[in-house]
């Protein structure tokens, strides 16, 4: 089983109440903060601030399970940014060692105008500018490995919008200090366990849909013990929260303002679908790329039986938007994989190890990751597959651009993403893909070394080959083999040579 979160909207009767609870948990989150930071034992914790605040042990229970959640994130949070910091720092090196070859070998050679300047002098310039950032980046991360990550409740990005005011939309300090107080005050929890009435003690949502919530008792002389809202429904998600009331689950419920509304979000767990697909109806392979994703179907022995593609263009886009494009695709895919009956196939990759080098890549390179959201299609590709019972397959994606550039592209027609889609697919049913024979004859055998090996080699072959010259070489050449010697070169029907590699 999963946990799933679905909201909705509060009545306004209910939003004095939020609002004083919010301002009260929250202050007593940020009091058991720092106690914690000191050391203080949470028994003894709980027992003094019961006593101190006015609250009860389920709201306290309520207060450490969000403090401790958080916590739990920004110790992710860190590590994360060690991970990317090392990894940029890894990658820059690459980067100024290779740029000190090329250095080697450029001649010395004078401006064609008197201000141009020569390769040289560029990549000189260059080689100026990255060894700073490199040592700033490793100032960075030794100042981030000697320090222990801290909480900052409201956000660090409003936090610091107080030392540029106008720029961040601020008239004077005061209206940054009110709004810094709401944001942080404008939430509040109540955690649920399976062995309470309707999944919560603290907050319940009952079968005739009226919300019925505890209040804290250093509150009860201004909104009594308990306040309650009738015709509380979820527009989606309604059928979860009513199998878990009846089925003794957990429910949490957050209260929390957006966009000056209060909203009610409710996390339970939806029961689990068995699959409905099986591997030997074949697999649907996904290849996600910024601007076109490409599926292909194929069946259990590998062969391939339909694709297609997706257009989606999110540059541009809010996130309410490109929530909507995503989810549409997915919808989409897992229909498809419906009426195959077969499971989907998705590349397993660290994308964050890709957009810690981003800067060394290129604008355009970064563009293309920064744009495309991978870590949401994924997120949302497996929910919905979870939903539908469709099992979702992650594979290695080593050398799938290649393979299908290689053995499928011109067999069937496709193009470079539904060709890698089925690369992908293909492995997901043990699918070996060797070599064709012609193109592994100019290639050293080893038997002993795994086939992806020879892949290697062969990219290695055909690097710094842009595909419509590949495709050019091998209609026109009477052998592939031809394809790997750098300096051959064949007739066209027009009687003209063509250079088999740029």
């Amino acid at each position: 089983m999963s946990s799933v979160t679905y909201q909705t909207k509060l009545p306004e009767a209910l939003i004095p109440f939020c609002e004083r609870m919010s301002s009260l948990m929250s202050g007593v989150e940020r009091a058991l903060y720092q106690d914690l930071e000191a050391g203080t034992d949470l028994a003894q914790l709980k027992r003094e601030y019961q006593r101190i605040y006015g609250i009860n042990a389920r709201q306290f229970n309520s207060i450490y399970a969000t403090l401790k959640g958080k916590i739990r994130s920004r110790a992710e949070c860190h590590k994360r940014q060690l991970k990317q910091l090392r990894s940029q720092i890894t990658d820059l090196e690459k980067l100024i060692k290779k740029w000190k070859k090329q250095l080697l070998k450029i001649p010395l050679a004078c401006p064609l105008q008197p201000d141009a300047k020569t390769p040289r002098q560029s990549l000189r310039w260059k080689l100026h500018q990255k060894p700073r950032r490199l040592h700033s980046l490793r100032s960075k991360l030794a100042q981030l490995t000697q320090t222990k990550p801290r909480l900052i409740f409201g956000g660090r990005k409003l936090w610091t919008a107080q030392y540029n005011l106008e720029s961040n939309g601020f008239v004077s300090h005061e209206q940054w200090l009110n709004q810094w107080q709401q944001h942080r005050n404008s939430q509040f929890y109540c955690v649920g366990f399976s062995d309470e009435t309707n999944g919560c003690q603290i907050c319940q949502l009952s079968a005739d849909d009226t919300l019925k919530i505890r209040v804290a008792p250093v509150l009860e002389a201004e909104f009594g013990q308990y306040v309650q809202a009738e015709g509380i429904r979820f527009a989606y998600g309604q059928n979860d929260i009513d199998w878990a009331r009846e089925n003794h689950k957990a429910i949490s419920y957050r209260f929390a303002q957006k966009n000056e509304q209060w909203y009610v979000f409710a996390t339970v767990e939806r029961p689990a679908v068995p699959h409905q697909s099986h591997r030997r109806n074949g697999c649907l392979g996904v290849d996600l790329n910024p601007g076109v994703i490409g599926w292909s179907y194929c069946d259990a022995e590998g062969n391939l039986k339909a694709h297609g593609q997706f257009r989606v263009t999110l540059q541009d886009k809010t996130t309410q938007q490109t929530k909507a494009i995503v989810g549409d695709v997915c919808a989409q895919l897992v229909g498809i994989a419906q009426s195959f009956g077969c499971p989907i196939v998705i590349e397993r990759l660290d994308f964050e190890r890709k957009k810690a080098s981003m800067r060394e890549q290129g604008v355009r390179y970064a563009r293309m990751l920064s744009n495309f959201a991978y870590s949401l299609f994924d997120a949302m590709l497996f929910s919905r597959c979870e939903r539908f019972g469709i099992e979702l397959i992650r594979v290695n994606p080593a050398y799938s651009s290649l393979i299908g550039l290689v053995k499928f592209m011109q067999l069937y027609g496709l193009s470079s993403d539904t060709a890698a889609a089925l690369v992908l697919a293909r492995r997901a049913l043990h699918k070996s893909e060797r070599i064709p024979a012609k193109s592994a004859s100019c290639l050293p055998v080893e038997r002993h070394k795994h086939v992806w090996s020879f892949w290697n080699a062969l990219s290695k072959k055909l690097k710094g080959m842009r595909r419509h010259s590949f495709f050019t070489s091998v209609a026109y050449s009477e052998s592939e083999v031809s394809l790997f010697d750098k300096s051959a070169r064949v007739d066209r029907s027009d009687g003209k040579p063509l250079a088999l590699l740029n």
